[in-house]
């Protein structure tokens, strides 16, 4: 062996020389892909996971009906019906549901804005004005923008409140002078009507036409009714509550053939049929 020095050429140098750094770049890039893989997938995973979540419920709507029935009959106008030994005969039925509240599972309570609604099935009637009032046929009350949730009850009354009935140029809801349901005889201003029965009623061989009506602010009556099943109100459905108005139940302890006028100069009477509308009449047939 000489002793030359060994000698490489610059290009196999150079050559060696880059290997180590082509290696750490190499190993940079692959660091870098796999870790916009990982970000990748979790990006496509919080995708999917929020993919699966269900959409907030907004406000929604709901009706309620309330179904009039003689006992376990339909209501129908000039039909005889027998109930509670008599015979009756019904010409019209009228009344004020207000201020109605529905209560969630949670006991939270809503109550629905200007809620005054008149509900009726009566034949046309003429005023001391005479001006006629048409037939009309009213059972659903329809609401809307309820907060989403789950409820459990439902609250209303029968009447108007003291707000309202003291002075009628106040207007809220479905409130109106127009409408054949105030009364300037009851106090010295004109108040509202807050209930209307009327008919015959025959006992035998006595007949008396029955005219049945509630009013005053002592016998405006909220009536509280449970669900019997939960009921889901949400912008996904529309939901009803079904609700039986019992007229059999209306003059209950009352002997409509000895008093076939109610009103206020039968205080005690009208105050025992307001007590029915508040307990007896109103009861729920079913929720959807």
């Amino acid at each position: 062996m000489s002793g030359k020095p060994l000698c490489m050429p610059p290009s196999l140098l150079i050559n060696l020389w880059s290997r180590p750094c082509h290696a750490s770049s190499t190993l940079i890039k692959m660091k870098k892909i796999l870790s916009i893989l990982s970000l990748s997938a979790i990006l496509f995973a919080a995708c999917t996971k929020n993919n699966d979540v269900q959409p907030v419920e907004t406000a929604g709507k709901a009706t309620i009906t309330f179904d009039a029935v003689v006992g376990t009959s339909d209501f129908a106008l000039n039909k005889d019906f027998t109930a509670n030994g008599k015979t009756w005969n019904f010409t019209q039925l009228r009344y004020w549901v207000s201020n109605v509240v529905l209560v969630k599972a949670s006991g939270e309570e809503y109550a629905v804005p200007n809620s005054y609604y008149l509900l009726e099935e009566n034949n046309a009637a003429e005023t001391n004005s005479a001006y006629t009032y048409p037939a009309n046929k009213r059972e659903d009350v329809k609401l809307t923008d309820i907060p989403a949730g789950d409820y459990k009850s439902i609250k209303f009354s029968v009447g108007v409140d003291t707000k309202y009935n003291s002075n009628l140029s106040l207007q809220a809801g479905e409130l109106s002078q127009l409408n054949g349901m105030t009364n300037v005889s009851w106090m010295w201003a004109t108040t509202y009507i807050f209930s209307s029965l009327k008919g015959k009623v025959t006992d035998g061989a006595t007949s008396k036409t029955m005219v049945v009506e509630t009013g005053l602010d002592a016998n405006y009556k909220t009536v509280t009714l449970a669900l019997p099943s939960t009921l889901h109100i949400g912008s996904t459905k529309s939901s009803t509550i079904l609700l039986n108005a019992d007229v059999t139940k209306v003059t209950d302890g009352v002997d409509v053939i000895a008093t076939p006028t109610v009103g206020a100069s039968q205080a005690t009477a009208m105050a025992a049929v307001a007590t029915n509308y508040g307990t007896k009449v109103f009861t729920v047939k079913s929720v959807n």
